[in-house]
């Protein structure tokens, strides 16, 4: 095993397929050539978060086992979440890699070696090769659903059994009110099979129940939905509907925290809209209501939102509410601008807003103290 030099190389030695995934701010599975690219530097990280890349690799045994023979494999496969760390190009930090299959190798000793006992033994070391490993992290509840939701969607496994409870739940003809028993894994099931229709129906896909019932929705379980939705592509229709739900709840009342939740849903909600327009035009209500300067709609817009805030009628907006924020969460211009302008392409944008001679002298000296704090 010597002169290993990547996770690409590691899976073929050891006989076993793999399947790589975005963990950061979305989830979804990466390409197997893009990883590699990855790997080897040609290419940076898409989706960098706080610096990293966030991945889950899911991997099997090679059995000559196709991706549709999944009757099996649910039973084989294994997965790793991994967070490594990215130079200033977003790229991976090689040397932080090669530490990485350092400690793996020390791990899986027994595993690597030609005098291993049986596949119980290989399969014992396989599963705690991760067990303390400063590479390794555990992803919060939400996205252990999402997750598992897209992984099965994407090698056509079924979906959990909440699934069908929150389709009965969004199908509901005496009210939204009853969420409390709900599973968070259904709301993401139902997220990752947007195109399948809904049970004892031909006509109706879980899309169209998502986009009758939006108009209904108490906060909470919207919140959860949308925290799925944030992980898919979605359509103007679904867009436009959540568009039609903010505008009336801030309409309603501007006032409440519950105002703030609606916004930070939406933009989740709408963040892989297939038409960006109309979530400009969504972002735009968000920065001109009362909740512009609360610091999580900011982080949330920051995180989810990002192709949408270099649009030019949304930069400048957002960088003057985040200097209004930094007022009274001090460090929040840096921490959020830092880590935004990390994201490939993000940093001549706002580079260019910098320059701005509109900008306010309150984002002008926020500029500057963001400058003599790098």
């Amino acid at each position: 095993m010597k002169g290993m030099n990547s996770l690409n190389q590691f899976f073929s030695e050891i006989d076993c397929h793999y399947q790589c995934y975005n963990m950061g701010r979305r989830i979804y599975p990466i390409k197997h050539q893009a990883f590699v690219d990855f790997e080897e530097t040609i290419s940076p990280c898409k989706m960098p978060f706080l610096q990293h890349a966030w991945l889950a690799i899911v991997f099997w045994k090679n059995n000559n086992l196709t991706k549709d023979q999944n009757d099996t494999r649910e039973q084989e496969q294994h997965v790793w979440f991994l967070k490594l760390p990215l130079d200033e190009q977003a790229k991976l930090n090689l040397a932080a890699r090669d530490d990485f299959l350092r400690r793996l190798f020390e791990a899986l000793g027994d595993y690597l070696s030609e005098s291993s006992n049986g596949s119980s033994d290989k399969l014992h070391s396989l599963e705690k090769a991760m067990k303390d490993n400063p590479y390794g992290f555990q992803p919060k509840p939400e996205q252990m659903a999402n997750f598992h939701a897209i992984v099965h969607k994407h090698f056509s496994l079924p979906a959990s059994t909440f699934y069908q409870t929150t389709q009965e739940y969004l199908l509901s003809d005496t009210g939204f009110n009853e969420w409390n028993e709900l599973g968070f894994q259904g709301f993401a099931d139902i997220a990752a099979r947007l195109d399948e229709h809904i049970l004892n129906s031909k006509n109706k896909t879980n899309e169209q129940l998502i986009i009758e019932a939006i108009p209904h929705l108490p906060i909470e379980p919207f919140q959860v939905l949308s925290s799925c939705l944030e992980n898919h592509i979605v359509s103007q229709k679904m867009t436009q509907t959540v568009y039609n739900r903010l505008t009336t709840e801030l309409k309603e009342d501007d006032t409440t925290s519950y105002s703030a939740q609606w916004c930070i849903a939406a933009i989740r909600a709408s963040s892989q809209t297939i038409t960006p327009e109309l979530q400009v035009k969504l972002l735009s209500i968000i920065l001109t209501s009362t909740w512009k300067t609360d610091i999580e709609v900011l982080a949330t817009l920051s995180g989810r939102s990002w192709t949408s805030i270099s649009h030019p009628e949304i930069l400048p907006e957002f960088l003057e509410a985040l200097a209004i924020t930094d007022v009274h969460h001090q460090g929040a211009f840096k921490a959020i601008l830092s880590d935004l302008m990390f994201i490939p392409g993000m940093r001549a944008t706002i580079l260019q807003a910098f320059r701005s001679p509109e900008r306010s002298q309150q984002l002008a000296q926020a500029i500057g103290t963001f400058f003599n704090s790098l």
